[in-house]
């Protein structure tokens, strides 16, 4: 219910002489009855301060101060703004993260291709000398008359007899 609705049930009855004299000052509408017959005509000076108060309220619901809505929407969006910035600089870390890791695995892939490529020209050099040496077995046996041996064999002189010298008898021989 309204401060100046005149139906209010509980309610004084200087509150109510009050709020009549107010409204009768302010030119705010008719008058009620009021409660006493000394308040029906305001004097001079009354009439001149409901003109000063009437003046004051008009100039300052003129001059009242609005607040601009891009204020409002700024201060709205700081929260979301900022939480932006966070995410902003957490996906520029993880982005820094990621290409580090791509240079690093780079990096890697190419010292395996370098280590691969070193291995197989190390292969490719065992078996050319593979080759060679069956090339030069080869010869070397069609050379000697041999038939099919596929290795070099070196020739050793086989003595005639087993080596005596080399064991000792400890037990005589039974008789």
């Amino acid at each position: 219910m309204s401060w100046s609705d005149p139906a209010r049930r509980f309610e004084p009855a200087e509150d109510v002489q009050l709020r009549a004299e107010l409204r009768d000052l302010l030119g705010l509408g008719p008058v009620m009855a009021p409660a006493s017959a000394s308040a029906a005509a305001p004097n001079a000076e009354l009439t001149a301060l409901a003109e000063d108060l009437r003046r004051e309220a008009q100039r300052r619901s003129r001059t009242q101060r609005k607040r601009p809505t891009w204020g409002l929407l700024a201060a709205a969006a700081l929260p979301l703004l900022a939480a932006l910035a966070g995410l902003g600089s957490w996906g520029f870390q993880q982005k820094q993260r990621a290409d580090g890791l791509a240079v690093q695995a780079q990096r890697q892939e190419q010292e395996l291709t370098r280590l691969a490529s070193t291995h197989a020209t190390e292969v490719a050099q065992e078996r050319q000398a593979r080759q060679e040496v069956q090339q030069k077995l080869q010869l070397a046996s069609k050379k000697g008359g041999r038939k099919t041996e596929p290795y070099l064999v070196i020739p050793v002189e086989k003595p005639l007899r087993a080596g005596a010298e080399d064991y000792q008898r400890v037990k005589q021989n039974p008789q």
